[in-house]
């Protein structure tokens, strides 16, 4: 677009997000803060989630991640306290009481709408398998809505295919440290995680998927005031990186060692 368009005004432009569509939200909001106050408008966060929940409505679910790795290094995570580190819209849907935060102390995300509660009370001690709200973003056909970073950028459901094939580069551990829950009561927690075997020295080049992505349509890209919002498909994505990691060696998305040289898989599909 042309013409500069308002923050507030945005989401009426992004065709792919509709009524009742389960939206999981990731986010660099650097420019299109700053691109506003140019413009002489008051950036407000709350704002721009309500225009985002306004879009889905009351049928509709809105995820916002607020994860937090200091649990493995075995800090206490408060369900209240500890704040999101991927993003300061996180930060925002925290303090909101129509948002409500997932439990797990690495993987949580804040929650509005439909399935607000249910999502609640998933607790499992997993963090990318069965149970888990990655598994509940591709079975329910969710969306990613990705302001000002490529396709694939922050979408952690990458993890959950890469445990649910059994990649040689991540392997399982177990961590347990302090835990305040949501009453204030403090236990301690154990929560297991696919992690990076460091010895694969397995390194993410996201570029290659990221472009077949938007060749096969799965990721489509809006451009307002310069800056792209992408509308991810998850259950498409999910299928096209569970091929690359069963039958092409993950070279769509990573490097590491004992791999055959990285090449692109194009829209014809020419696995």
């Amino acid at each position: 677009m042309d013409v500069y368009c308002s923050y507030k005004n945005i989401m009426k432009h992004i065709d792919s997000i509709q009524k009742g569509d389960i939206v999981y939200v990731i986010s660099d909001i650097v420019r299109l803060a700053r691109s506003a106050m140019e413009h002489n408008e008051d950036f407000d966060l709350d704002v721009l989630l309500d225009t985002i929940t306004d879009k889905v409505g009351k049928g509709g679910t809105v995820l916002v991640p607020t994860f937090n790795w200091d649990f493995c290094k075995g800090k206490t995570f408060d369900y209240k306290k500890s704040p999101s580190m991927t993003g300061i819209l996180g930060n925002a849907a925290i303090k909101r009481k129509d948002f409500i935060r997932t439990k797990h102390p690495i993987y949580s995300f804040c929650v509005w709408g439909a399935d607000r509660d249910l999502l609640f009370e998933r607790d499992p001690e997993d963090s990318f398998g069965e149970g888990t709200i990655f598994e509940y973003l591709i079975e329910k056909s969710a969306k990613a809505f990705v302001i000002d970073l490529p396709s694939m950028e922050g979408i952690s459901v990458l993890h959950y295919i890469e445990q649910k094939v059994g990649v040689p580069f991540r392997f399982h551990k177990t961590f347990t440290a302090g835990y305040i829950d949501w009453n204030q009561e403090e236990k301690i927690k154990s929560c297991s995680m696919y992690v990076r075997n460091y010895d694969y020295d397995a390194k993410e080049r996201l570029e290659p998927m990221n472009h077949l992505l938007e060749c096969l349509n799965i990721s489509d890209t809006t451009m307002i005031n310069e800056i792209p919002f992408r509308v991810v498909r998850l259950k498409e994505m999910a299928q096209i990186l569970e091929y690359d990691f069963r039958y092409n060696d993950a070279r769509n998305t990573y490097q590491y060692k004992g791999q055959k040289q990285p090449k692109i898989l194009t829209e014809k599909y020419d696995w």
